[in-house]
């Protein structure tokens, strides 16, 4: 049997010697470039990922070919011109790569646009033979990749996808089983009723689906209903956050009745979970639909003969009636995911469940163009790297000619996208294994006379990187590992094989010197080190929800606006804060900036509560003046929102304490003795009281993330060290 650690390993192998034999039986002149393709193809994490980046690489290829066409014919006699306009697509591509669904697109378009310009050297008839060249090597790369990895232990993106849904549900049966004991020991809730929302195991699952569609029969063909499974996921997330708004209300002492109530619906859920976990086990027995624990009504109300008032009962109307509503449907919209579940995993075959039972959920309102200002500072950085190496071309006889300004544009595109990259511990890793290839390279090579022993040289080679360095965090370094392999060797590929050295070591000269200037710029511009990534994207927190907060109380159907998603800021924020060496800053404690990320998550789960809230409210019971008050708050928020976030002073939390009384005193006027009573309907009472109980709610957890800010006192990580 064979050791599953060695699978990747081989095949990554095979197709890598599979390529450049073929590419030196076919008399092509740089086999190369068809090496770099199966490398680039094979570092991602599922086949899907990679047959997805295969047609996005051949994609850019064609771009980048046509855009040197474009550079080449209207400015080949123009150098200030071209290069000017050379500047500016590279700025245009850096951005577009960090759209998450096509950005390698672009990245591959700078890179093919810079290769046919300088070996083209500017001239019409080489640059066309470039370009012919580099679309060549990178079909057959992407041919010999897809050969390969589809007949030799063939994998699916499914199964990445399923073991991302058993985590999902794997968190979601310990909140339930933490709320079960807890509602055993004190017969009561002492916290928020916490059913799991699993924000953060959304936008893994929403890429995951997309790319598994690409090599996935079962995905393919199901798609409508995977999808429909993750619209009733989202809406899961989004009952939560209503939850924990009413939840909130409710605390307190509970009637055995409540109770009573309250553990069967738990215990149902807990049920359910269980079920889904069955069917995510490829090796248990199929389910059927019929063995579901089916949903009813939750009824929290105490009967009429209990002894309750009239006047007790109807202050229960607000919170207990809403709050057994809103269980009732999250029993229901339970039993869908597991039954939508049950289809796309094929433990049901009854073709009423093939039918997506849950209505997609309406987004939060999202603008048609964003600006992702992590994107406009890569651009500008490239840009930088790409004029002081154009520089030091021009004024400076560098060796090599125009390839530092090629070097330049395709290693800054490439570091920089990576976040929080170490330049230095980067550059060590490159001269590394430049030395340990080059040995081999000046030592070995110039004996190996036949095609089957420079077959066996490569597949050695890229089979002991990629055995060696198996771990997940070690995947630049098989990236790099393999292809400095290539590029510092590509003489022996030749049609006739060249072993000078001297251009191996120009190529490192000019490799050391780019990045050296890579480091110096990404640490003086907009510094890439996780501190500064950190405090940037806990400012951009504050950004996205003042946004956010400005689209309810301005115009909200404004097309084009500069909105930062706040749920992205803190996610980025939560990797900076896990690559920080927090043993450098002793006053810091890495618990408390962990608390600062929870309240984070929990104010962008409130947010898109409150706009949910917000929407209904408009189609339900809309009123002039409260919707007048409302944004009367809500511009005070954002006023509020304009104080730097991160700072050793605590203003803004006297502010919120001001708000959150304002509108508790308008609360208040919801009540029985209240002459608002005889104005609204119940239902009316119903949606203004969630309304406004979510904008509390969002207040209070705005104040919980002021005062988390101010005592994990990250203004401390200012003071980074600066050192090569």
């Amino acid at each position: 049997m064979l050791n599953p650690r060695c699978i990747l390993p081989l095949k990554v192998a095979i197709a890598l010697t599979t390529a450049i034999v073929s590419a030196l039986w076919l008399g092509w002149e740089r086999p190369y470039w068809a090496g770099f393709t199966v490398v680039v193809m094979a570092a991602t994490e599922t086949a899907g990922h990679s047959l997805k980046k295969g047609r996005h690489r051949l994609i850019g290829t064609l771009l980048g070919v046509m855009a040197a066409f474009i550079l080449v014919g209207g400015f080949a006699q123009q150098p200030l011109p071209l290069l000017l306009s050379y500047s500016l697509f590279a700025a245009i591509c850096v951005y577009l790569q960090g759209n998450p669904r096509n950005g390698y697109i672009w990245t591959i378009c700078l890179a093919v646009c810079s290769l046919v310009l300088v070996m083209g050297q500017r001239l019409p008839e080489l640059s066309f033979s470039m370009a012919v060249l580099r679309v060549q090597e990178t079909v057959l790369g992407i041919l010999c990749f897809t050969l390969v990895f589809s007949l030799l232990w063939p994998s699916s993106s499914r199964s990445v996808v399923i073991s991302t849904l058993r985590l999902y549900f794997e968190n979601q049966a310990k909140h339930l089983q933490t709320t079960q004991n807890e509602l055993l020991e004190n017969s009561t809730l002492t916290k928020d009723l916490n059913l799991g929302d699993s924000l953060r195991q959304l936008t893994r699952l929403e890429d995951l689906l997309y790319v598994a569609s690409s090599d996935s029969y079962h995905v393919a063909q199901d798609h409508p209903h995977w999808q429909a499974l993750l619209d009733q996921l989202n809406q899961w997330a989004l009952l939560c956050g209503h939850l924990a708004e009413l939840s909130e209300q409710t605390r307190g002492e509970m009637t055995p009745e409540q109770c009573a109530e309250l553990a069967s619906l738990l215990e149902r859920l807990s049920l359910r979970v269980d079920d889904a976990l069955i069917m995510l086990n490829t090796s248990s027995p199929a389910r059927q639909e019929s063995e579901l624990i089916i949903p009813r009504e939750v009824t929290l109300l105490p009967p009429r003969h209990s002894g309750i008032t009239i006047e007790s009962a109807h202050d229960l109307h607000g919170t207990t009636l809403m709050l057994s509503s809103l269980l009732t449907q999250i029993d229901q919209l339970h039993y869908d995911i597991v039954s939508t579940l049950a289809t796309v995993t094929g433990n049901t075959t009854t073709e009423e469940t093939r039918q997506a039972k849950a209505k997609p959920t309406q987004a939060p309102h999202q603008a048609a163009w964003a600006f992702r200002p992590d994107s406009a500072i890569a651009a500008l950085k490239v840009c930088l790297v790409i004029w002081i190496c154009m520089a030091l071309w021009i004024y400076v006889p560098m060796p090599g000619g125009a390839v530092i300004v090629m070097l330049g544009s395709l290693l800054s595109s490439i570091v920089l996208s990576l976040p929080f990259a170490n330049v230095k511990s980067l550059l060590f890793s490159i001269f590394a294994w430049s030395l340990f290839f080059l040995a081999q390279y000046v030592l070995l090579m110039p004996i190996l006379t036949e095609v089957w022993q420079l077959a066996a040289f490569y597949f050695i080679n890229a089979f002991g990187i990629w055995y060696q360095l198996n771990q997940p965090q070690q995947i630049l370094q098989r990236l790099i590992g393999t292809q400095l392999l290539i590029m510092m060797t590509s003489g022996a590929m030749q049609l006739t094989p060249v072993y000078d050295i001297q251009l191996a070591l120009l190529q490192l000269l000019l490799v050391g010197i780019v990045m050296l200037i890579v480091f110096l710029v990404n640490h003086a511009v907009f510094s890439g080190t996780p501190e500064s990534a950190f405090l940037r994207e806990i400012r951009r927190l504050r950004l996205g929800l003042k946004s956010n907060l400005q689209h309810f109380s301005h115009n909200p159907h404004k097309r084009f606006q500069f909105r930062q998603e706040p749920l992205r800021s803190v996610a980025k924020a939560e990797q900076a804060m896990a690559r920080i060496n927090w043993a450098g800053y002793p006053e810091l404690d890495p618990a408390s900036v962990n608390v600062l990320i929870t309240s984070a998550y929990k104010a962008c789960l409130l947010l898109r509560t409150f706009e949910d809230s917000y929407q209904n409210w408009l189609d339900s019971s809309h009123q002039q003046a409260l919707e007048i008050y409302i944004s009367k708050i809500l511009k005070s928020l954002v006023t509020i929102l304009e104080e730097p976030t991160i700072s050793e002073a605590l203003t803004s939390h006297q502010q919120l304490d001001g708000l959150l009384s304002e509108l508790q005193n308008y609360l208040i006027g919801l009540d029985r003795e209240s002459v608002l009573q005889f104005t609204l309907s119940a239902d009316d009472v119903d949606a203004t009281y969630r309304l406004l109980t979510s904008l509390k709610l969002l207040i209070v957890s705005f104040k919980s993330l002021s005062f988390n800010v101010h005592n994990s006192e990250v203004h401390h990580l200012r003071l980074q060290p600066f050192a090569i």
